[in-house]
């Protein structure tokens, strides 16, 4: 029995060490979502800017890991992802024909390619700890491209790179608070902070130490401020609070139950008290620019119209009807473009496939052999939150639209956990059987069991001479 546990512990540390590097598609994908939309290459006439290059080669080997590994299920959500990206080319073909269908086919491959290159390659706690730590780089990289421009007033990067290759990338010097909006190597400002934003809460509950959790979420704080767009602010706030929630509602019995009667009486008294409903009154107060707000909620009341007058199909590449006075034809909101270009069906296949996949990952999390996982999966979850919130007052197009859909790939390995780590953690652990039917036969767990000393053998007399099983702290590759 020792010599087994020993030899399982063996297997575990081995595989752990492997686990703990960045896996290399990963490297690649966010190197790909660093680089300018100028270095995009134009092959007979198609323009493939860097990140859609690399999904295009990138998906392949995706799909084909999630097809041959033992590891991983296709499950319900994989294919509702699927069949959105097929609603997707399908609704702009049927409007504009061989431009729909290259259209589409884009948006098709940065949602159903981000999704499942994050799906297969980050299989478990380490590899999405190692991704962590690479995203973290990313975004100090992308803050010290942002950091001259919104200090000397130039955007130095996009001007340099057009002189360079001559293609020129619409951008446009602009100030709030003093400052210039910096765009860095993304397209728009709002791209740059969301980039930055996007995972504070996960960032939170991956990271272990208190020290690097604090170092983490202030770059992130900064880096994200240099863009002085508010809705990245926003996205930063709501995982904030959400943090302080979780922190100071632990010990409460129901909280989520009572959170979401206390929004909805608070959302009650707001209508009440106001003549603006809430969601105005949030639009124009909450932002920095308040026309930014009113124009936002005259896009909404307007795309709406929109979306009834067109609910199957949607209208395509076509124009929106919208007042005169809406110069711009851009809807700053990634749900109703969803929807009013690609119809209502359209829209609710991505909010299927959002909402099963996140509750097999609340579900699976809780039975997970790592203790650490149902923390790790209320940071996704808090993320998430944050990220489909903004997405009602901004548009997900190009690089973003990729970044969405790979942070939400990055969460299905906890709604698929890997079965053999699972059973090797458990039968290592002697907390519980490989098997759910074998429960019975083994019988219950001895009330004397010693509480694990992470990062050190148990004290069963069976584990005295096995291997230090490195549960419970981040894993090490020897030097």
């Amino acid at each position: 029995m020792s010599d087994q546990l020993s030899e399982t512990a063996g297997n575990i540390t081995a595989m752990s060490q492997n686990d703990s590097r960045v896996p290399i598609p990963v490297i690649i994908i966010l190197l790909s979502f660093l680089c300018p939309t100028e270095f995009s290459l134009d092959i007979a006439g198609l323009r493939l800017p860097p990140h859609r290059v690399a999904l295009l080669l990138l998906l392949p080997l995706a799909l084909t890991r999630m097809v041959l590994s033992r590891q991983t299920r296709i499950r319900s959500f994989d294919i509702v992802f699927i069949l959105y990206g097929i609603s997707a080319i399908a609704s702009y073909t049927y409007h504009a024909a061989q431009a729909g269908f290259i259209y589409g086919g884009s948006l098709a491959l940065e949602a159903v390619g981000g999704y499942f290159i994050a799906r297969a390659f980050v299989r478990n706690t380490e590899q999405l700890r190692a991704t962590m730590r690479i995203f973290i780089v990313a975004i100090v990289i992308a803050a010290l491209f942002a950091l001259p421009e919104t200090l000397l007033g130039h955007l130095f990067t996009h001007d340099f790179l057009h002189k360079l290759t001559g293609y020129h990338h619409p951008v446009g010097v602009q100030t709030r608070l003093g400052l210039t909006r910096a765009y860095g190597t993304f397209d728009h400002p709002i791209h740059y902070g969301t980039f930055c934003a996007a995972l504070l809460a996960m960032f939170w509950f991956v990271e272990r130490r208190a020290v690097k959790r604090r170092i983490n979420a202030t770059i992130m704080t900064a880096a994200t401020f240099l863009g002085l767009s508010s809705a990245p602010m926003l996205c930063l706030g709501l995982q904030g609070g959400m943090l302080a929630w979780d922190r100071f509602t632990r010990t409460v019995r129901n909280r989520v139950a009572l959170t979401l009667m206390a929004i909805a009486g608070l959302y009650l008294a707001m209508s009440l008290v106001s003549n603006r409903t809430p969601f105005a009154i949030i639009a124009t107060g909450m932002t920095l620019d308040p026309w930014t707000g009113f124009y936002r909620l005259m896009i909404w009341d307007y795309g709406l119209d929109n979306i009834w007058q067109h609910p199957w199909i949607g209208i395509g590449l076509g124009e929106w009807s919208r007042p005169w006075w809406m110069i711009s034809d851009t809807i700053d909101a990634f749900w109703l473009v969803t929807a009013v270009r690609q119809g209502i069906p359209s829209f609710l296949l991505l909010a299927l496939a959002i909402g099963l996949l996140a509750y097999d990952v609340v579900k699976r999390s809780r039975r997970h052999a790592d203790p650490v996982v149902p923390r790790i999966a209320m940071g996704w979850m808090m993320s998430l939150i944050a990220l489909c919130l903004v997405g009602a007052t901004v548009h997900y197009w190009n690089v973003l639209h990729s970044y969405f859909f790979f942070f939400i790939g990055l969460g299905a390995w906890m709604a698929d956990p890997a079965r053999s780590a699972l059973v090797s953690f458990a039968k290592a652990e002697g907390r519980a059987p490989a098997r759910r039917t074998d429960r019975k036969k083994a019988g219950p767990i001895p009330l004397n069991w010693p509480e694990p000393d992470y990062g050190r053998p148990y004290g069963h007399p069976g584990l005295a001479q096995a291997p230090a099983i490195p549960y419970g702290r981040p894993y090490r590759v020897a030097n």
